[in-house]
Protein backbone atom coordinates (compact mmCIF):
# COMPACT_ATOMS: atom_id res chain seq x y z
CA UNK A 1 0.00 0.00 0.00
CA UNK A 2 1.31 3.73 -0.74
CA UNK A 3 0.75 6.76 1.59
CA UNK A 4 -1.64 9.40 0.32
CA UNK A 5 -0.60 12.84 -0.40
CA UNK A 6 -2.78 15.36 0.35
CA UNK A 7 -1.04 17.90 -1.01
CA UNK A 8 0.68 18.26 -4.42
CA UNK A 9 3.26 21.45 -3.25
CA UNK A 10 5.84 20.78 -0.55
CA UNK A 11 4.75 23.44 0.94
CA UNK A 12 6.32 25.58 4.36
CA UNK A 13 4.45 23.82 6.84
CA UNK A 14 2.82 27.36 7.86
CA UNK A 15 -1.09 27.88 8.94
CA UNK A 16 -3.22 30.90 7.69
CA UNK A 17 -6.77 31.97 6.70
CA UNK A 18 -6.66 29.71 3.55
CA UNK A 19 -5.73 26.76 5.38
CA UNK A 20 -8.33 27.25 8.42
CA UNK A 21 -11.07 28.05 5.47
CA UNK A 22 -10.18 24.97 3.61
CA UNK A 23 -10.28 22.75 6.54
CA UNK A 24 -13.21 24.18 7.96
CA UNK A 25 -15.38 22.91 4.67
CA UNK A 26 -13.80 19.81 4.31
CA UNK A 27 -15.38 19.14 8.11
CA UNK A 28 -18.85 20.91 6.57
CA UNK A 29 -18.57 18.82 3.62
CA UNK A 30 -18.14 15.73 6.06
CA UNK A 31 -21.00 16.21 8.32
CA UNK A 32 -23.46 16.82 5.49
CA UNK A 33 -22.21 13.40 4.04
CA UNK A 34 -23.45 11.56 7.73
CA UNK A 35 -26.43 13.68 7.57
CA UNK A 36 -27.75 12.24 4.54
CA UNK A 37 -26.16 8.39 5.22
CA UNK A 38 -29.16 6.12 5.56
CA UNK A 39 -29.33 5.21 9.51
CA UNK A 40 -28.15 1.75 10.64
CA UNK A 41 -27.53 0.39 13.88
CA UNK A 42 -25.25 2.77 14.69
CA UNK A 43 -26.01 7.03 14.72
CA UNK A 44 -23.88 9.42 13.88
CA UNK A 45 -25.33 12.38 15.41
CA UNK A 46 -21.95 12.55 18.05
CA UNK A 47 -19.30 12.60 15.27
CA UNK A 48 -22.04 14.99 12.93
CA UNK A 49 -22.22 17.12 16.16
CA UNK A 50 -18.12 17.24 16.32
CA UNK A 51 -17.58 18.10 12.64
CA UNK A 52 -20.25 20.94 12.59
CA UNK A 53 -18.80 22.53 15.32
CA UNK A 54 -15.18 22.12 14.32
CA UNK A 55 -15.87 23.74 11.52
CA UNK A 56 -17.56 26.66 12.19
CA UNK A 57 -14.35 27.06 14.84
CA UNK A 58 -12.18 27.02 11.97
CA UNK A 59 -14.41 29.18 9.81
CA UNK A 60 -14.38 31.79 12.43
CA UNK A 61 -10.86 31.69 13.56
CA UNK A 62 -10.13 32.24 9.33
CA UNK A 63 -12.20 35.33 9.41
CA UNK A 64 -10.16 36.53 12.62
CA UNK A 65 -6.69 35.70 11.00
CA UNK A 66 -8.03 37.70 8.00
CA UNK A 67 -8.89 40.39 10.20
CA UNK A 68 -5.12 40.65 12.10
CA UNK A 69 -5.64 37.90 14.45
CA UNK A 70 -2.02 35.56 14.46
CA UNK A 71 -2.64 31.80 14.26
CA UNK A 72 -1.04 32.01 18.13
CA UNK A 73 -3.46 34.89 19.44
CA UNK A 74 -6.07 32.01 18.03
CA UNK A 75 -4.88 29.01 19.74
CA UNK A 76 -4.94 30.59 22.74
CA UNK A 77 -8.69 30.52 22.67
CA UNK A 78 -8.80 27.18 22.13
CA UNK A 79 -12.29 25.56 20.92
CA UNK A 80 -14.61 28.41 22.67
CA UNK A 81 -17.09 28.70 20.11
CA UNK A 82 -18.15 31.80 22.55
CA UNK A 83 -15.42 33.88 22.73
CA UNK A 84 -14.73 33.22 18.75
CA UNK A 85 -18.12 33.99 18.03
CA UNK A 86 -17.59 37.15 19.95
CA UNK A 87 -14.34 38.46 18.88
CA UNK A 88 -15.76 37.70 14.95
CA UNK A 89 -18.56 39.95 16.04
CA UNK A 90 -15.95 42.43 16.62
CA UNK A 91 -14.28 42.10 13.84
CA UNK A 92 -17.63 42.89 11.64
CA UNK A 93 -18.86 39.60 11.22
CA UNK A 94 -22.38 40.53 10.17
CA UNK A 95 -25.05 40.79 12.22
CA UNK A 96 -27.34 39.01 9.26
CA UNK A 97 -24.97 35.97 9.89
CA UNK A 98 -26.77 33.87 12.27
CA UNK A 99 -24.44 32.22 15.00
CA UNK A 100 -27.87 31.05 17.96
CA UNK A 101 -27.51 27.37 17.05
CA UNK A 102 -23.45 27.65 17.21
CA UNK A 103 -23.99 29.34 20.15
CA UNK A 104 -25.88 26.48 21.69
CA UNK A 105 -23.49 24.33 21.23
CA UNK A 106 -20.53 26.07 22.27
CA UNK A 107 -20.90 24.56 25.54
CA UNK A 108 -20.62 21.06 24.76
CA UNK A 109 -18.03 21.71 22.13
CA UNK A 110 -15.76 23.39 24.41
CA UNK A 111 -16.11 20.56 26.66
CA UNK A 112 -15.22 17.91 24.32
CA UNK A 113 -18.63 16.28 24.85
CA UNK A 114 -18.69 15.07 21.76
CA UNK A 115 -15.34 12.92 21.25
CA UNK A 116 -15.54 11.49 24.92
CA UNK A 117 -19.09 10.69 25.92
CA UNK A 118 -20.20 11.20 29.53
CA UNK A 119 -23.44 9.30 30.81
CA UNK A 120 -25.66 12.19 31.22
CA UNK A 121 -28.50 13.59 29.58
CA UNK A 122 -27.51 17.00 27.56
CA UNK A 123 -29.84 18.33 25.02
CA UNK A 124 -28.23 20.08 21.84
CA UNK A 125 -29.86 21.90 18.42
CA UNK A 126 -31.06 20.67 15.62
CA UNK A 127 -28.53 18.87 13.23
CA UNK A 128 -30.73 20.45 10.46
CA UNK A 129 -30.82 24.30 11.59
CA UNK A 130 -26.66 23.93 13.03
CA UNK A 131 -26.11 22.68 9.37
CA UNK A 132 -27.87 25.17 7.69
CA UNK A 133 -26.28 27.86 10.11
CA UNK A 134 -22.57 27.00 9.97
CA UNK A 135 -23.31 26.44 5.62
CA UNK A 136 -24.58 29.81 5.78
CA UNK A 137 -21.25 31.31 8.66
CA UNK A 138 -19.41 29.62 5.45
CA UNK A 139 -20.81 31.36 2.38
CA UNK A 140 -20.64 34.81 4.34
CA UNK A 141 -16.74 34.01 5.35
CA UNK A 142 -15.79 33.29 1.99
CA UNK A 143 -18.12 36.56 1.28
CA UNK A 144 -15.66 38.60 3.49
CA UNK A 145 -12.48 36.62 2.03
CA UNK A 146 -13.67 37.52 -1.45
CA UNK A 147 -14.63 41.24 -0.54
CA UNK A 148 -11.11 41.80 1.27
CA UNK A 149 -9.29 40.52 -2.04
CA UNK A 150 -10.80 42.81 -4.25
CA UNK A 151 -9.26 46.35 -5.30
Amino acid sequence: MFDQQIFDAEGDGSQDVNTLFSLSGEFLAAAQVLLAAPRGRVGYSSATYYLLGHSAELMLKAFLCKHGQTINDLRKLNHDLRKLAARARDAGLPERVPLDQILRLAAAYKEKSFEYRRNKNQTFPSLDLLTEEVDSLQVAVFDQLLRECDP
